[in-house]
């Protein structure tokens, strides 16, 4: 069960949230781990967004509020209530979305989604106002009255040329191309396979053997994919444009209204799988028995019209029997 979003489908969803550029912030809740922001967008009115740290943030249509806002809550009230949206972008490609305010003066809010994540609240110089949880990091410190700083970047996909893929490729040491892409690419398994699969490439070989050229391809044609995404809602993955060789159980106008549909709180039983598994060999005895049933009940009708005709067959054979002391089959 899909619980977070990997850097490309962040990229996604930020080219989908940029209608609400020039909107307004007109409340702010928060509720256990989730923020919600209530804008009114130029032109579309009233959009809640979502932001659950660590996991990811999308539009939604539900908002549930806390009797009593929290000091981060009303930090984020002061200084964002009434103030205009002039940025939202993808740091590089990290799991980091920046949203840049304007009221007064200039504000950052940042968010963090990868490990435990983050919201950050910024001044213009990155000066740190407010932060939803405090946080010590080996090369920095997330608190109120330090600078913020990004994490140190990895590889940006969106932007890397065929030289420097080429020299990924050459220096990896992962096991095969497929983990060599989902890792040292950030790209994830499921997209790493995915080019493989469209190249038509095997993902088992040596990282030293991969095409950078035509893997170079793929991730533009992937760009140009994520500009309009929708929401492809697989059995296990929700992907901003169809995998190749799966069926999708539901297809959604935008991929935000997708990702909506996370419950990254769903605590999974140890058993459920196995529980998940006997259902389908259960409906699939039932389709079984359902066939053997109608099989029977076919069988028995056609029974009871043997059954209704007995004595003028057993007429018939009879004549039959005579006929062949005296002729061949094909006079018969």
């Amino acid at each position: 069960m899909k619980k977070g979003i990997s850097s490309l489908e962040l990229a996604a969803l930020v080219n989908e949230l940029q209608f609400l550029v020039k909107g307004k912030v007109s409340q702010i809740y928060h509720k256990d781990q989730e923020v919600m922001f209530q804008l009114h967008a130029v032109g579309e009115g009233k959009r809640l967004l979502k932001i659950i740290p660590g996991k990811y943030l999308s539009l939604t249509t539900e908002k549930e509020s806390a009797l009593r806002p929290s000091g981060f809550c009303m930090q984020l009230r002061k200084y964002l209530s009434n103030a205009f949206i002039k940025s939202i972008s993808q740091k590089d490609a990290e799991r980091i979305v920046v949203f840049e305010f304007d009221k007064k003066e200039p504000y950052y809010m940042i968010i963090e989604l990868f490990s435990k994540g983050n919201i950050v609240l910024t001044d213009e110089n990155y000066n740190i106002i407010s932060v939803f949880v405090w946080q010590k990091w080996k090369d920095r410190t997330v608190k109120p009255k330090e600078i913020y700083k990004f994490p140190a970047p990895g590889v940006n996909w969106k932007t890397i040329t065929e030289k420097e893929l080429s020299e990924i490729l050459e220096k990896s040491e992962k096991k095969n191309l497929a983990t060599a892409l989902a890792t040292e690419l950030n790209l994830g398994g499921v997209y790493a396979e995915e080019i493989l699969k469209i190249m038509g490439a095997d993902k088992n070989v040596s990282p030293k053997e991969g095409n950078a050229k035509k893997i170079l391809a793929e991730l533009k044609n992937i760009l140009k994919k994520i500009k309009d995404p929708k929401g492809h809602i697989y059995e296990d993955d929700i992907t901003p444009f169809p995998l190749q060789d799966q069926k999708e159980k539901t297809i959604t106008k935008t991929y935000n209204e997708a990702i909506s549909t996370i419950n990254p709180f769903h605590v999974t039983s140890p058993y459920e799988k196995k529980i998940n598994a006997l259902k389908r060999t259960i409906e699939r005895q039932e389709e079984a028995i359902a066939l053997q049933e109608h099989n029977i009940e076919e069988n028995s009708q056609k029974g009871e019209l043997i059954y209704e005709k007995y004595m003028p067959l057993q007429k018939l054979l009879g004549i039959v029997k005579e006929m062949k002391k005296t002729k061949e089959w094909s006079e018969i």
